[in-house]
């Protein structure tokens, strides 16, 4: 990786736009068209992806009276920022925010590459709050479900926007971010990254930059969380900052590169281990539940010996090729595509929607998932990436629904314990902790290390595979405790 380039930056001053009476469809014309003027003044996207844009946004709320709230709408390209601030109507008053594109390296106006984001800040206004960058999973889908479905002000539902009452901003700083580039709305018009490695440098070139934007922010506790794919996405970036990290301390960083000041790892549902997941997704769904019937158990179970046998092949040296590797995850993928009965593989108490329903995934980017699929990226044991990042003091949380069959607990806990630490053996033979205590649903908690602990894995009871959504309380508190490292017992 090369540290060596750097990007200035000269931002402007803002343009105060101030909207009044956002409770009528006229308005709600009015702001989508000053939206819209916005977008294509600051933007080169294309007009009717700006209009969807805007429309998206105001379907939210047109028609209902919302607090207004300073939104700053910000575009940076390689060398000028420009930013422009509207009073949006907003479901939760005292919650300010800032979202738009900045251009990564390469970035330019005929050939963009630009990150979408959406940053809250504390509502404590603790200038000492965490950050948490959070992102989506997929590969490809928008940071903006976690955001907008349990971790941000407010929640979207069915009815519109409401407040959220269990948002983390009340205590932190939220950063949403579109990864990879073309997720959600980041978008690049050249080439498609395709593995996690490469998608990872693109996160420490966004971060720096955002830095440029927040200075205030740079010496606050930096938290990456993610859950899904993003158990594969999250080592990787870690592993790329604490690299930035160690070429700064040596004097081989970036030119003008901020030492990053990564904290700790957050993760939910993840899958990070084709192995450890292969084998202990068969476990869940044949003897755990009964999510499999006997026949399809059968069947699958014939087949894991050959999808081991193929990521062996697949990982060794001198089968590199991206081939070998997509040609494994194929041939494993077949275990997971066994008769259900209509039970949700996200989650097992739930049945799903008839086949001739429709859905349409907006928020999510299949081409990425083409990409990564192709390269094989799935089929690398990213787990072995947590080994130096806890050497180095970073911590490390897995938070986990345990009516996920998508990416079920047992996978997850089976390659923590195989995670080559001093700790490994105490990880191994500690003693679960039930938790939360007052819960009726109630979970536990494995961990090594003092307060919240160096290595912790949360098993939280009715939740599927988006567990923020199933149990938001439980999650802010299992978050709360983490970050400022608080035993959960």
């Amino acid at each position: 990786m090369d540290f060596s380039s750097t990007h200035a930056f000269d931002t402007k001053q803002p343009l105060l736009f101030n909207f009044k009476g956002y409770d009528s469809k006229r308005t709600s014309k009015l702001m989508m068209s000053a939206v819209i003027l916005l977008v294509a003044f600051f933007s080169a996207i294309p007009i009717i992806k700006i209009y969807w844009m805007a429309q998206s946004f105001v379907e939210m709320w047109a028609g209902r009276f919302l607090p207004r709230e300073k939104h700053t709408v910000i575009f940076c390209q390689q060398c000028l920022c420009r930013t422009a601030w509207l009073f949006m109507p907003w479901c939760r008053a005292g919650t300010p925010s800032d979202s738009g594109y900045i251009g990564l390296k390469d970035d330019t106006e005929t050939s963009p590459r630009r990150s979408f984001f959406w940053y809250f800040g504390a509502e404590s206004h603790d200038p000492k709050a965490s950050l948490i960058l959070t992102m989506g999973g997929g590969p490809g889908s928008s940071g903006l479900m976690n955001a907008l479905f349990g971790q941000s002000p407010c929640l979207v539902t069915a009815e519109g926007l409401i407040p959220n009452p269990h948002t983390w901003t009340e205590r932190y700083n939220l950063l949403v971010l579109d990864h990879p580039v073309g997720a959600g709305f980041s978008f690049s018009s050249g080439p498609q990254v395709n593995n996690s490695r490469d998608a990872a440098v693109d996160v420490y070139d966004f971060l720096q930059r955002f830095y440029d934007l927040f200075p205030q922010l740079v010496g606050n506790k930096l938290i990456l969380d993610s859950g899904s794919y993003g158990g594969i996405y999250v080592p990787n970036i870690a592993t790329v900052i604490q690299e930035g990290n160690h070429a700064i301390a040596s004097g081989k960083g970036q030119l003008g590169a901020k030492r990053l000041n990564l904290e700790s790892l957050m993760i939910h549902n993840p899958f990070t281990d084709p192995y450890s997941h292969f084998r202990w997704m068969l476990q869940y769904r044949c003897v755990y539940h009964n999510v499999y019937n006997d026949t399809t158990c059968k069947d699958t179970y014939a087949m894991l010996p050959g999808c081991l046998e193929a990521l062996d092949y697949a990982l060794e040296p001198e089968n590199s090729d991206p081939r070998h590797r997509f040609q494994a995850i194929e041939r494993c993928a077949k275990l997971e595509e066994g008769y259900t009965d209509r039970t949700s593989l996200e989650d097992i108490r739930l049945r799903c929607q008839p086949d001739d329903v429709d859905s349409c995934y907006l928020e999510f980017k299949w081409d990425i998932g083409k990409a990564f699929s192709e390269y094989g990226d799935k089929a690398f044991r990213h787990h072995h990436l947590y080994e130096p990042l806890l050497a180095d003091g970073i911590r490390l949380l897995h938070y986990v629904g345990a009516q996920d069959a998508n990416c079920p607990w047992p996978g997850v806990l089976s390659f923590l314990k195989l995670i080559r630490r001093p700790f490994q053996q105490s990880f191994i033979d500690i003693k679960e902790i039930p938790w939360p205590t007052v819960h009726k649903e109630q979970g536990y908690v494995r961990q090594v290390g003092d307060g919240a602990g160096n290595m912790t894995f949360v098993l939280i009871e009715g939740a599927g595979h988006f567990s923020v959504h199933d149990q938001p309380a439980i999650v802010k508190s299992i978050i709360e405790h983490w970050i400022e490292n608080q035993p959960f017992s």
